[in-house]
């Protein structure tokens, strides 16, 4: 991609299971020469909890944080600043990027609904370029561009099998109501003699505990079945490859497509999952995507027992890592 070669590129972004490395790993391999930060000035756990909460707790922390970075990189020319989600950018430091760096295009890109990120509205005048992965958001707000998710390249398809070590397959973070919907899927599976795989993963062994305390789900539940550690991405994949159908249980209070949902675009996977948007996107095909609600009144065997069918190749592509780069840059678009 020769038109990134030798660009400068100031990146901000939430540490999010690794995929901000990914991002500057595959920016670098177009060319680009990249700063990362992270572009919250707590990282824990808790912090991130009470951020939700308050973001205001933490504006002095943050402002002091983002004054460090600009003074490290005053003397820098970037020609792109690109800015994930938001959440913890003082508008001061917003500001100051746009008198530091007067040729830099600003580009703003949501993956998360813009009613969970306080404060975003008043941040957006900022920006040249403005992106969201939530459809109802870019309908909401002309000025988004629609842009879903991406795959990475561990999970583009290898070679497509016809047998599998698992029929069901949930790989992800239990919030909400994940674990109920969860459960009742399992019981569709076990009526049906299917294998399934779960890798329920909780933040900490206190968070399960809490649960179990506070929601009537977990007061059965054994720790065992949970995972305090998170996954590789080369394991998922790997787990992956080896699946028929994979579970998708958006956030409720979200209405973009996970991640998740992304790969298996990527890895060629059939889709079950809850988030009813789904049949609004271009690789939408009954005969790959299974959509649920969150009682799971109704699950067809059937669609267990029909091949998945492939994709066009070019909305194949324009979800990988290389494009949602070329398309949240604007690379060809520039004036």
């Amino acid at each position: 991609m020769t038109k990134l070669v030798g660009k400068k590129v100031l990146f901000f972004s939430p540490a999010f299971f690794g995929y901000e490395k990914k991002i500057v790993n595959k920016l670098t391999e177009l060319g680009a020469e990249v700063k990362f930060y992270d572009v919250r000035s707590v990282q824990n756990s808790f912090s991130r909890a009470v951020l939700k909460v308050s973001p205001k707790i933490f504006s002095n922390q943050s402002q002091k944080y983002y004054d460090k970075i600009l003074d490290e990189e005053e003397s820098e020319n970037f020609d792109y600043i690109l800015i994930v989600k938001c959440d913890m950018t003082p508008i001061s430091a917003l500001k100051r990027m746009r008198d530091l760096y007067p040729t830099a295009k600003l580009i703003l890109y949501l993956w998360d609904s813009m009613k969970n990120i306080p404060g975003i509205e008043q941040k957006i005048v900022y920006f040249d370029r403005l992106l969201t992965f939530d459809l109802e958001d870019s309908k909401k707000n002309k000025s988004f561009l629609f842009r879903p998710l991406f795959y990475a390249d561990e999970f583009i398809s290898k070679a497509a099998s016809k047998s599998y070590k698992y029929d069901l397959v949930f790989l992800g973070t239990i919030h909400s109501d994940r674990y109920n919907i969860i459960k009742k899927i399992d019981s569709f599976a076990k009526n049906n003699n299917l294998n399934s795989f779960y890798f329920c993963y909780l933040q900490s062994k206190f968070i399960y505990f809490f649960y179990k305390i506070t929601k009537p789900e977990f007061f059965d539940t054994k720790q065992s079945f949970f995972a305090f550690e998170k996954m590789s991405s080369e394991s998922i994949s790997k787990v992956v490859e080896e699946s028929n159908i994979i579970i998708d249980i958006e956030h409720p209070k979200q209405n973009g497509l996970t991640m998740r949902t992304i790969e298996m675009i990527g890895m060629q996977k059939k889709i079950l999952t809850t988030n009813k948007s789904i049949q609004e996107y271009d690789f939408y095909n009954e005969q790959n995507i299974y959509v649920i609600d969150r009682n799971v009144s109704k699950l067809d065997i059937n669609f267990f027992n029909t091949p998945y069918k492939p994709v066009d190749s070019e909305i194949y592509a324009k979800y990988s890592l290389k494009q949602w780069i070329i398309d949240v840059l604007g690379v060809g678009n520039e004036k």
